[in-house]
């Protein structure tokens, strides 16, 4: 989503389908996801363990050096070294260009740098956070100020906000009664193994698929996951193996975390 201060799209995997087939509560996972109902909200999960965590890749340039835009940039750069999707979704918020509004490293390379300013909309909800992996040390997240003093140089990251979770402790700014109810997209760690834990409202259900912050970070605690950061609203989407030749409806994402194959 444009950030406020310096798309809609249909999710891409039978979510319903994973309904049917599991429990009311947690189901059994169909090509490496979960659906899960959680305190009145549907959630689809994607896990990334410690062995499959050299394959999770972050992009937002093409080899010319041009924004991706969606899936089906991302598709096209793939297809042209002979790589499919195996799974995408997006990372963070984009402000014009489009740009991500704040750190993006891809490969080891910072594209974009920290932003520690000062604004309106999601991304400036202080406190902000970055996503981060090194594959020496692992994955992380944590305070955008933190990670200014931290010295890391991993080899993706992305900054978003609001930081959802800090050590088990919900943004200052989120209450349970909140009226403030949307489609959500966010990533935390586990906290016992490092595991990454992608984590999107259900698209298609309109009620149980929108959920507050503050529902969205029980669902993390609920996973085990004692740091987690939001990274978009209404555009956001999931890919899970797409069939191959699948043309997606065009969006506009900052960057895009994938696994190819």
């Amino acid at each position: 989503m444009r950030a406020q201060n310096p798309a809609s799209c249909g999710m891409l995997f039978p979510l319903r389908l994973l309904l049917l087939l599991g429990c009311a509560f947690l189901t059994a996972s169909l090509h490496g996801a979960e659906t899960l109902d959680y305190e009145g909200g549907s959630y689809l999960i994607y896990r990334v363990d410690k062995d499959d965590r050299p394959r999770l890749q972050l992009a937002w340039l093409d080899e010319g050096g041009k924004p991706l835009l969606d899936f089906n940039g991302l598709s096209r750069q793939l297809a042209a070294r002979g790589k499919k999707i195996l799974f995408a979704t997006n990372a963070g918020i984009y402000e014009h260009g489009p740009r991500p509004c704040g750190l993006t490293i891809c490969a080891g390379q910072e594209l974009v740098p920290l932003n520690l300013k000062a604004g309106e909309g999601n991304f400036y909800l202080k406190p902000n956070g970055v996503f981060y992996l090194d594959d020496q040390t692992g994955p992380g997240v944590m305070d955008a100020e933190e990670y200014a003093r931290s010295g890391l140089k991993p080899r993706l990251a992305t900054q978003s906000g609001p930081l959802l979770l800090r050590h088990g402790v919900m943004h200052p700014a989120f209450r349970e009664n909140s009226p403030n109810k949307r489609l959500r997209n966010a990533v935390g760690v586990r906290k016992k193994d490092g595991q990454i834990v992608f984590v999107m409202s259900d698209r298609e259900d309109g009620v149980k698929g929108r959920v507050t912050f503050h529902q969205l970070c029980r669902c993390f605690l609920h996973l085990g996951c004692e740091d987690a950061l939001f990274l978009d609203g209404d555009i956001s989407t999931m890919l899970i193996q797409p069939e191959p030749g699948l043309r997606f409806t065009s969006n506009t994402f900052a960057a895009m975390f994938f696994i190819a194959e």
